[in-house]
């Protein structure tokens, strides 16, 4: 792999096999460019504007990109580790074996996200939207989904369990096939207007 200089990245090109560490790409806009076995490591990229970018074999490690804002995205077999996604936006991106790990993505947005053998994995996604995404089979193991909102998104084979799903905001339609744990069970049952009570013992 050869070092990326910032300066160097230019719309409409294609980059493979590239190394950018520690630069600073904060607010940085790019147009219709493809990375291909690239690693982003300690890279700036809070507010970036990127459209029309693919990433393929890509690996995100400790970056920052914090209200980055990247739209008709696709993002293939790509690995973020230890990054900030607060408040990222990947409106309709195509994810395909992308995984997540230990990334801080409240209030991230991806709506009409459209995924495959999506993993995310001890992740902060509080109060993030996945309204109307495709999520066939995707996992979230040890998660934080407080207030995470998966309204409308289409979710055959999720698999929820070892995750926080309080105030989650999910419809009943959504969880058909979702596999959650029993202990997970007070924190859905007010979808059905159910209240979840232990019986008191005899006597108190």
């Amino acid at each position: 792999m050869r070092s990326l200089a910032p300066e160097r990245l230019e719309d409409e090109s294609v980059y493979r096999s590239v190394v950018l560490e520690d630069v600073d790409l904060g607010g940085h806009e790019l147009h219709a460019v493809t990375f291909e076995g690239a690693v982003f490591r300690e890279v700036n990229l809070s507010g970036a504007v990127w459209s029309h970018v693919r990433f393929v074999d890509v690996r995100f490690e400790q970056c920052d990109l914090s209200g980055a804002r990247w739209t008709d995205t696709s993002l293939l077999r790509v690995q973020f580790t230890d990054c900030r996604l607060l408040g990222v936006q990947l409106p309709e991106a195509l994810l395909q074996q992308v995984r997540l790990t230990r990334v801080q993505a409240q209030l991230a947005l991806g709506w009409k996200v459209d995924t495959k053998a999506l993993w995310v994995e001890g992740s902060d996604l509080t109060e993030a939207t996945f309204m109307e995404a495709r999520l066939p089979g995707a996992v979230f193991r040890d998660c934080t989904l407080r207030q995470t909102d998966f309204r409308g998104a289409r979710l055959p084979g999720a698999d929820l369990r070892s995750s926080d799903l309080s105030g989650i905001r999910i419809g009943v339609p959504e969880l058909q096939e979702v596999t959650v744990e029993e202990v997970q069970l007070p924190d859905l049952a007010h979808l059905l207007g159910v209240r979840v009570q232990a019986l008191d013992a005899p006597g108190e």
